[in-house]
């Protein structure tokens, strides 16, 4: 196992703005994550899913469809978690729990998966607060091989965390000894340094560098710009200099094609993270990230995924998307030197 996930699987009541309502989408942080990693190369995550006793049994099929490293925690006890989601104008969401929230902890990894397969991830996806990821950090530092590289932890901030009254923290964090890569979106970014949210790319890339001196030299910062895409702040090189890069979404020209936003910026760091575990390459992991993002949300709730042919949404191939994407926007790196690195 090389990469896993403190996100939850949520059963989301899903509100558009249309006023359609769906019911039982299959949702949550944890279940974007771990598919887009699956679409990217299937057979090298690992997550823990928790039942509850409403959970519904065509979702445990969909799941075993994805070659995930699903480990079933059931409860007869309680209720699955459950969410809603609603949406206004300009794809603005509004979230509320409508049951009791399991959380995964460091605990549960080494419960689930044993000491020696948690010493062997590569990168971890925590999507939580400050105080958590602290949390998770020191609890995996008592039980760390010094033998084995230090993980990658791709810290998928709460929003509501992002605040001006956390930064001192937040700091603190991301200069720790652990390896990180943040990754807030751009209104959340802003929202900590107290500036007013960017409207374009180049107050996108006005706000990444001020993560410049903010995390230590050898982290990076990936800064999700919704529908414009993303940006990398690579670590300081030799000079002390930071060097940024930008990757358009996958669905910039085709918007017509987005159907349901919820959980693309899950799926980025899924995508993101696995393809980091396996290359150690920002840009290569921004693609992949950027892929993912793009099948996740073509369609309400995850992505269709077939671990046997790789269609995703029965249509193109991780693959087949990887080369139109490149293509389409005329990337200086070929699909298949980037598949001969996730495949090496």
């Amino acid at each position: 196992m090389l990469f896993t996930t403190n996100g939850m699987i949520i059963l989301d009541d899903i509100h558009t703005f249309s006023g359609d309502h769906f019911s039982d989408v299959i949702g949550g942080a944890g279940t974007y994550a771990i598919l887009a990693s699956c679409i990217v190369r299937d057979g090298l995550s690992g997550w823990i899913v928790d039942r509850g006793s409403d959970f519904p049994k065509k979702i445990t099929v969909e799941i075993n469809q994805w070659n995930s490293g699903a480990i079933f925690r059931d409860s007869t006890k309680r209720l699955t978690t459950r969410g809603a989601n609603f949406y206004g104008e300009n794809d603005l969401r509004q979230f509320k729990y409508l049951t009791p929230k399991k959380q995964i902890t460091a605990s549960d990894w080494i419960n689930q998966y044993g000491i020696k397969t948690v010493n062997g991830i590569k990168c971890f996806h925590l999507v939580c607060s400050p105080d958590r990821i602290q949390e998770i950090m020191d609890q995996l530092s008592q039980v760390r091989d010094d033998k084995i590289d230090m993980p990658t932890f791709v810290w998928e901030p709460l929003p509501d965390s992002m605040i001006i009254e956390n930064y001192d923290t937040i700091k603190h964090i991301l200069n720790r000894n652990e390896n990180v890569i943040l990754s807030p979106n751009c209104e959340e970014g802003a929202r900590l340094f107290g500036i007013q949210e960017p409207l374009g790319i180049n107050q996108c890339k006005i706000l990444l560098y001020k993560f410049t001196d903010y995390i230590k030299p050898t982290n990076s910062c990936v800064l999700r710009c919704g529908k414009m895409g993303s940006m990398i702040l690579s670590p300081k090189n030799f000079d002390g200099i930071r060097k940024s890069s930008y990757l358009p979404a996958y669905h910039l020209l085709t918007q017509d094609e987005v159907v349901d936003p919820t959980g693309g910026g899950n799926s980025f760091l899924g995508g993101f993270s696995i393809a980091y575990a396996l290359t150690n390459d920002l840009q290569i992991s921004n693609i992949c990230g950027t892929i993912t993002a793009g099948c996740n949300i073509e369609q309400i709730g995850v992505a269709k995924f077939d671990k046997i042919s790789k269609k995703i949404n029965n249509t193109l191939t991780f693959k087949e998307r990887l080369e139109y994407y490149i293509t389409l926007y005329n990337l200086s790196i070929s699909a298949d030197d980037i598949y001969s690195k996730l495949y090496k």
